[in-house]
């Protein structure tokens, strides 16, 4: 598609370059648009909101810019910021394919990196850095069922019981927290890209518009929640759902293991963080519902996360043992 003269000048003036520009749809991203961004330079990656908002940090492209800058040079695999204004966001773009995708390697290969890379982020010094000012560590666990009760209070268009029962259950079962990160805020394996060939290795963590400075266990909450189901419809996200029981992946518990050896963090309350993950991402999905019930989000997709709310809500309440058992892998 073609570059409106006013981002066209921009980008001239942020990049350097003469121009012209042109921009290529990618597909994912739901909370953010992401675009091939092409000119005289190598192609890069430009995000930006979209029209319609789902909730307002799923869409701050100043932080995302300034976490992957303050990542810079830590080991931890991001893109590299290359600009950042207007709203919108300019990144070099990385090689490498989502897991979820046609791999040329084993899925515990493809697992293992993940988890790896994840632990990695949470080993950096936050600091010294220079994110001291970027989050709220103090209380940040303490915050989380009021701030996502508050979402859906906020946006709810049903009545749907088991999130108050959940969010009941989270508040008085809530583990003390873990010592503060640099939090991803969706992390999971289609927010990864892998290396094309052995050894296997995370190219990029992409998506980082809600990172912020926390507890590090809601990242693994929410990737394992995710992971390696015998469930027979995914509550959301069928393409992770599918990777994660591929022949050859590991376990929940298995990954969660290597994350405890290279982070050095206890996992003893995982299925709280995954109760609290899933309890979560019901929040943010019944808003982007209610987007589609009063016109504002069109797609089948929307359409569709009607029904991902409440099975998002029965695989909570099965973490928290609130109903029946989990069938994890």
């Amino acid at each position: 598609m073609e570059v409106d003269p006013e981002l066209a000048a921009w980008l001239r003036d942020a990049l350097g370059e003469p121009g012209p520009f042109t921009l290529e749809r990618l597909s994912g991203g739901n909370s953010n648009e992401t675009l091939v961004l092409r000119g005289a330079g190598p192609e890069r990656i430009l995000r930006r909101p979209p029209a319609a908002s789902i909730a307002p940090s799923a869409h701050a492209m100043d932080r995302e810019f300034r976490v992957l800058r303050a990542l810079a040079g830590t080991g931890v695999p991001a893109p590299a910021p290359l600009a950042c204004g207007r709203g919108m966001l300019v990144m070099e773009r990385v090689p490498g394919f989502a897991p979820t995708t046609a791999r040329p390697y084993g899925v515990c290969e493809a697992g293992e990196a993940v988890v790896d890379a994840l632990a990695a982020l949470h080993g950096v010094d936050w600091r010294a850095v220079g994110l001291e000012d970027f989050g709220r560590p103090e209380g940040f666990l303490e915050r989380q069922v009021a701030r996502w009760r508050g979402q859906y209070e906020r946006v709810q268009v049903r009545s749907l019981p088991r999130f108050d029962a959940i969010a009941d259950w989270l508040e008085a079962n809530r583990p003390d927290a873990g010592a503060p990160a640099i939090l991803h805020g969706d992390f999971h394996a289609d927010n990864c890209l892998l290396s094309a060939v052995e050894p296997v290795r995370v190219t990029a963590i992409i998506d980082w518009e809600m990172a912020t400075i926390g507890d590090p266990l809601l990242d693994l909450g929410l990737l394992l929640a995710f992971w390696g189901s015998d469930r027979p419809e995914a509550p959301a996200m069928p393409r992770v759902q599918a990777f994660s029981r591929s022949d050859g992946a590991p376990s929940r518990g298995e990954l969660a293991a290597r994350y405890a050896e290279r982070s050095g963090r206890s996992v003893d309350a995982l299925d709280w963080y995954m109760a609290l993950a899933f309890w979560k991402l019901a929040a943010i999905v019944e808003g982007a519902y209610a987007q589609y019930l009063d016109g504002r989000l069109t797609s089948s997709y929307a359409q569709a996360l009607g029904d991902d709310v409440p099975r998002l809500l029965d695989e909570a309440a099965a973490f928290a043992g609130l109903v029946g058992s989990h069938t994890a892998r």
